[in-house]
């Protein structure tokens, strides 16, 4: 994005927020984006909520994998948490598999297990200076119900829809209007039938644009 089209600030998808905890592993730009100085990062009370869940889960996950290498002799490629005693959400599986196969590139197994205990002990610093950076940030915008049960009927997906009723609802109350998010299927390629929903039900200035964090970071 141009300069002089840079937003002053943008709504964030809980998603983008998740990426900036999982760097290591998750490459794209949304650490550019959570750390740049151009643009102020807003975020509602249920991305916070659905982040600190899904820190939660991803966090056992994280210390079951560090438990099953240290009692047996089996290489991190074959731990399977759908056999084990963890929760496994959506997009978990898919998370821990790439974070596996980046490790079982490492031939010494005292490497692997450092370099997850340092990972943990990662996101716990860099959860904590988000929910303090993006605390004055944090808004907790409200929205008539039948909104968030539209967008509900067109990506039939609750958090999605709750979290882009919040990005709407604060453009409505002078926000930029910019929603960032990676969520390419359900809410970057329905962009057009997102605005068109909310323009029907609230009228153009609910409207958002929605963006990656790539079109949103200057080089």
């Amino acid at each position: 994005m141009a300069p002089d089209d840079l937003p002053d600030s943008v709504f964030a998808d809980t998603g983008v927020l998740l990426n900036y905890l999982q760097r290591e592993w998750e490459r794209d730009r949304s650490t550019e984006l959570i750390d740049s100085t151009l643009v102020d990062v807003v975020v509602s009370e249920r991305v916070i909520s659905e982040l600190e869940s899904v820190t939660d889960r991803r966090q056992d996950i994280y210390e079951d994998l560090l438990d099953y290498l240290l009692r047996t002799d089996s290489d991190i490629e074959d731990y399977d948490p759908s056999d084990r005693r963890v929760y496994v959400g959506e997009h978990d599986g898919t998370h821990i598999r790439e974070v596996q196969m980046t490790l079982a590139s490492l031939d010494d197994s005292r490497e692997v297990l450092r370099r997850l205990r340092r990972f943990l002990r990662a996101v716990d610093r860099r959860l904590e200076y988000l929910q303090e950076t993006l605390a004055e940030n944090t808004v907790d915008p409200l929205a008539p119900l039948e909104v968030e049960l539209a967008i509900n009927t067109l990506i039939d997906h609750g958090p999605d829809a709750s979290i882009v009723t919040d990005a709407a609802a604060w453009t409505a109350n002078g926000g930029s209007g910019m929603f960032v998010t990676l969520d390419q299927d359900d809410l970057l390629n329905r962009e057009s039938e997102i605005a068109a929903v909310l323009n029907e039900k609230q009228g153009p200035d609910w409207v958002i644009r929605i963006r990656p964090p790539d079109q949103i970071v200057i080089d």
